[in-house]
């Protein structure tokens, strides 16, 4: 290759790392990389795979990115010769050509690594790529896993602010900045959404009689149900005490009942044991039942304050009118076997 071209290669190489830099995730650079790598070296498409090395004795490889449209990709005799040269990459340190035929470059670079994880990249070129524009790209790419590993180490770190610690809910404060940012939605793409307040009926005799270890422990199980029988894009909250709140995105108030419904359900048939260790009178089976309110943005409400205010009252009038019941809008439902 003239060094013409080589300086031309570098420096689209350089605006490629340049456009990478305002990325979000590693798997946004793997679908620039693959544009970027067809584009200037008529390559095939790039598959990632990740390494576990957790166990010595068993490297258990599995491919973690394709691109969303494959041009010109590899064969399944091809994937299955890049992965076993990837378990077997002890040799393996920046880049390998593994192509068992003459005049044709098939390669295997790595992409860096992240929790006990290590990530390959596997194409196919047409042509012999400069060693050090691959040297360039590895080191690069490698930095890159370094960062987003840090960049998700905060994000977990950051993410505990809004965990409650007994029952492993988001707490009051990611409720409420979730309510404002549904409500944003809303005004955005006119996407409605429900909110269910629920509080457990007689829950304060519970901690009275058996103790606050038992009370502790029924909440988290509470919540384990609550998180069975929603959806998995409803978001669930403890909103303080023995109250918990959902929002239910996408949901209107006929839809929003139902969920009331089989949140109501789910809780009235579940058995819940507490050992003897924790309870002040032994071990012993619980049977709780709920009481449920739900309101509907914007047909109940046009304010975060108005809509968590109308599900509250709902939830009171429910608790009013006999306890293990739903109320949403003016109407009570009761348990439906």
């Amino acid at each position: 290759m003239s060094e013409e071209n080589l300086n031309i290669h570098y420096k689209n190489l350089l605006d490629f790392i340049f456009e990478c830099d305002q990325l979000d995730s590693i798997k946004q650079v793997y679908e620039l990389l693959n544009n970027f790598w067809i584009k200037e070296f008529s390559t095939s498409s790039i598959n990632v795979f990740s390494v576990y090395r957790k166990n010595p004795d068993s490297r258990s490889c599995r491919q973690i990115w394709k691109p969303k449209k494959v041009i010109q990709g590899l064969s399944e005799s091809e994937l299955k010769h890049l992965k076993k040269e990837i378990k077997a990459g002890e040799e393996l340190e920046r880049w390998k050509n593994i192509s068992q035929k003459e005049g044709e470059f098939f390669y295997v670079i790595s992409c860096g690594e992240s929790f006990s994880q290590e990530f390959y990249a596997g194409f196919k070129s047409s042509e012999q790529i400069p060693d050090k524009i691959l040297d360039y790209l590895v080191s690069y790419l490698v930095n890159s896993s370094k960062k987003f590993k840090k960049f998700s180490e905060a994000e977990k770190l950051k993410s505990l602010v809004h965990i409650d610690d007994v029952t492993g809910l988001y707490n009051q404060r990611k409720f409420l900045k979730d309510i404002d940012d549904s409500i944003i939605k809303f005004e955005e793409t006119g996407e409605v959404f429900s909110v269910i307040f629920i509080d457990i009926d007689h829950f304060k005799s519970v901690n009275d009689g058996h103790g606050h270890l038992v009370g502790t422990q029924l909440l988290s199980d509470v919540a384990n149900v609550l998180k069975r029988v929603v959806r998995e894009s409803d978001l669930s909250y403890r909103y303080g005490g023995d109250e918990f709140v959902i929002i239910v995105p996408t949901c209107d108030a006929k839809n929003a009942k139902e969920v009331g419904l089989r949140i109501l359900n789910g809780i009235s048939k579940e058995e819940f044991y507490v050992s003897e260790e924790k309870g002040i009178n032994g071990s012993h089976t619980f049977k709780l039942s709920v009481s449920v309110g739900v309101a509907t943005y914007p047909e109940d409400a046009k304010t975060r304050v108005e809509i968590i205010s109308f599900a509250d009252k709902m939830m009171y009038k429910a608790k009013q009118s006999g306890r293990g019941k739903v109320c949403c809008a003016g109407e009570m439902f009761t348990e439906e076997e």
